[in-house]
Formats: C-alpha cells, sequence, structure tokens
C-alpha cells in the first residue's frame, strides 16, 4: 500500500515536472536574450530624440540605427556561441520582443511632440522592421505591432482613452498615462479633463 501511495507521489511529482520544463525552458531563453542583447539606455534615446519637428522629412531617428547595431552584435553572439540553429532564432524572435518593449516605454516618456513628429515615430518603426528583417527569418512586424499600436493611439479623441486602457493591457499603467499626457499637451486639452482620464485610468488599473 505505501508502496503504491509512493509510487502515485512519484508520478505525480514527474508529471508536474514534466509539465513546467516548457515554462522553465522558455523563461531561460528569455533571460538569455536579455543578457545578451544590451538594451540599456535606449529608452531614454527614444524618449530624448528630437519630436517637436515641424515638418517630416525622409529621415529617421539615429537611435535607429544604433538599434539595428546592436541587433547584429546580438546576432554574431549567438552564431559563435555553440547554439542551436532552432535555438538561436527563438532567441532573435525575444530580442525582437525585448526591442518591442524598450521602444513603447521609451515613446511612453516623450514629454513634446508634434503631429509631424508622431509620424516620425511610424517612419522610426517601418525603417526598424525593415532592418530587422535581414537578421530574423520569420516575419518581425507582428513582433511590432505592440509599438504601432501605441502610436495610433495618439489620433484617438479624448473620451476613448480610458476605453483603450482597459482593451489593452499589454500596456502598463505609466505607459498608458504617459501617452495620455503627451496627447494632452500635443491638444491642448484643458487641465481638468487630463486629470480626470488619469484619475480613471490609474483607477481602473488599480
Amino acid at each position: 500500500m505505501l508502496l503504491s501511495r509512493n509510487g502515485s507521489l512519484v508520478e505525480d511529482f514527474f508529471g508536474q515536472l514534466v509539465g513546467s520544463v516548457p515554462d522553465l525552458t522558455e523563461h531561460l531563453h528569455r533571460t538569455t536574450a536579455r543578457i545578451l542583447l544590451h538594451v540599456n539606455g535606449y529608452v531614454d534615446r527614444i524618449a530624448n530624440s528630437k519630436w517637436e519637428v515641424k515638418e517630416l522629412g525622409v529621415e529617421h531617428n539615429g537611435y535607429v540605427d544604433l538599434m539595428l547595431g546592436e541587433f547584429k552584435h546580438y546576432k554574431t553572439r549567438l552564431a559563435h556561441g555553440g547554439i542551436p540553429q532552432e535555438v538561436q532564432n527563438l532567441l532573435l524572435e525575444y530580442g525582437v520582443e525585448i526591442f518591442a518593449e524598450t521602444l513603447v516605454e521609451g515613446l511612453s516618456r516623450i514629454k513634446r511632440c508634434t503631429d509631424e513628429g508622431r509620424a516620425l515615430m511610424s517612419l522610426d518603426i517601418q525603417v526598424l522592421i525593415n532592418g530587422l528583417q535581414h537578421f530574423v527569418p520569420t516575419n518581425v512586424k507582428p513582433k511590432l505591432q505592440i509599438v504601432d499600436t501605441f502610436i495610433k493611439a495618439y489620433y484617438l479623441p479624448e473620451t476613448e482613452y480610458v476605453h483603450w486602457a482597459r482593451a489593452h493591457p499589454e500596456y502598463t499603467k505609466a505607459q498608458v498615462v504617459g501617452l495620455v499626457t503627451l496627447v494632452a499637451t500635443m491638444k491642448g486639452w484643458k487641465r481638468k479633463t487630463r486629470l480626470e482620464v488619469v484619475d480613471k485610468i490609474e483607477s481602473a488599473a488599480a
């Protein structure tokens, strides 16, 4: 009876262990990507780029070239690390996701911006997508959709932000508040309106 019960316990433990292996593996791969892809400082570079432009040219911001250069180094590190190709490809995809997170965080911290500056954000992302596609075998555009959605939210009417925040839990409360604060500055919202929208977003996220 005791053996039978112990056997059952071992089976349960082994079943749970095997079941958790994929999650553990993914965690290790994502942690590896964060260690090997150096993104420190890029949030500030993005936030502090010149967004108060009066007309949109054909030139993207300098941080885009720096990020693409860093991703190239990242791909080289993976290629020389003795890592199986299929794992390399996975780590490249995780790297794109890290870039997407970095971009959203940087964009959420912009203090002042014109409509042309907002269009420049879209240009930057398009250039980045085209560049990253040279390094990643899978389509990178879906991974950067989170950035595109965030940029497009600049066009929402002021009455839509609370609903938009609820519909997009992928963004942090601080990121949404940063977005609303910037839009309020750009569009000349009344202070009372801005405070009410921010309060509702913070209350919903609490």
